[in-house]
């Protein structure tokens, strides 16, 4: 397999510490790795294969990403990273299994007449803890705060109370999902998984609703995706190995 890390700016031959457990576990495993400095834009690779890369590092934009994919062969397309890395290549198709939401701009302002409140994030981002709104006050202050452009998209949730410490993080490797300690994805979302069929590498968040009831809380690209709960050498035996039986 062959693997994409983020170097540091301006020196691509040296991998950005937060990366370089998992770079070196990597290597250790025999697979080829690359270095990617995003920002000049220049890949650094000792490696000799032709192999359609992954990519595991920091959140790229679509443009960042298109940049990537005129260096270096992926094993994603462009079109399937952003398909689960914003929340309109998910939502749709996933709708029964998550939180009711809209998409809308600055000029979508909810309806906050019955004392709903609302998670409002970009297609990829949250804005925090300005992120829950419950007027129209608060709407146009996080507008103001985050300085939003008048079109920019923005995802708006129904908020959903959870039951705390609840969310857990699977990853999802060709149709499979892996959770950490060996937990299994709840049988009510695995349609999902279908549903989401034919994305290669994704993560699925999931939490409880304080009534026990699984939802997805978002889909994100298994490429950008941090471990949260997992350790990385279970990580590594898991996913990144099932990534290798199929890249």
């Amino acid at each position: 397999m062959h693997l994409i890390y983020p170097s540091l700016p301006y020196e691509v031959r040296t991998v950005d510490p937060l990366w370089e457990p998992e770079c070196a576990w990597a290597r250790e495993q025999g697979w080829s790795v690359s270095l990617y400095d995003s920002e000049t834009p220049r890949l650094w690779s000792t490696a000799v294969t032709a192999e359609p890369a992954i990519y595991r590092g920091w959140m790229l934009s679509a443009e960042e990403y298109e940049l990537l994919a005129t260096r270096i062969a992926l094993r994603v397309s462009t079109v399937s990273y952003l398909a689960s890395h914003q929340a309109s290549g998910w939502y749709d198709i996933i709708q029964p299994f998550t939180f009711p939401s809209v998409f809308g701009t600055v000029a979508t302002v909810p309806d906050f007449s019955a004392g709903q409140r609302y998670f409002v994030k970009g297609l990829v981002k949250s804005f925090g803890n300005d992120s829950v709104v419950a007027s129209q006050e608060q709407w146009m202050r996080l507008c103001r705060v985050h300085e939003l452009l008048p079109t920019e998209p923005l995802f708006i949730r129904q908020f959903t109370p959870l039951q705390a410490g609840s969310e857990r993080r699977f990853f999802v490797v060709d149709g499979a999902a892996y959770g950490a300690a060996g937990i299994l994805l709840p049988d009510e979302l695995r349609p999902v998984l279908a549903l989401l069929q034919p994305r290669l590498f994704y993560s699925l968040d999931v939490a409880l609703t304080a009534a026990g009831q699984p939802l997805i809380v978002e889909v994100g690209d298994g490429q950008v995706s941090d471990l949260k709960e997992w350790g990385l050498a279970e990580f590594g035996s898991i996913v990144l190995t099932a990534l290798a039986r199929i890249t």
